[in-house]
């Protein structure tokens, strides 16, 4: 399951593109949620416990859908789980461009205080 779900979390970043790698992570920094038309990101907040798409309090929801992917996709992980993966495209990003390191430094610092995330 857990290969299933990083290999569809990197298929959305690369279905995004670098060129939205530094939008991307702003959006979490800021708690907000951000995609196109096939691949998009909500947090929990974003639905209400009634609505049909409710995953719980806490936790990311990636909707991959196609054409971009045979089937319809949804992954929800839990907020370590997603730093997680985030802090790995973070470094093959910052492989192709090195003068970001400060903004996604301090944005991978936002990401954790606001969703009160302990790194191990």
């Amino acid at each position: 399951m857990e290969d299933m779900q990083r290999k569809l979390i990197s298929y959305f970043y690369h279905h995004m593109g670098d060129g939205k790698f530094l939008r991307i992570i702003r959006s979490y920094a800021n708690g907000e949620g951000y995609g196109t038309e096939y691949a998009r990101f909500v947090f929990a907040d974003y639905y209400e416990e009634w609505e049909e798409d409710y995953f719980g309090k806490e936790g990311i929801a990636y909707y991959i859908d196609r054409p971009a992917v045979e089937e319809d996709q949804e992954i929800i992980l839990d907020y370590p789980t997603f730093y997680k993966y985030l802090r790995e495209e973070c470094v093959r990003y910052l492989k192709d461009y090195p003068q970001d390191k400060s903004e996604v430094e301090e944005q991978l610092e936002r990401i954790k205080e606001r969703f009160n995330i302990q790194e191990f």
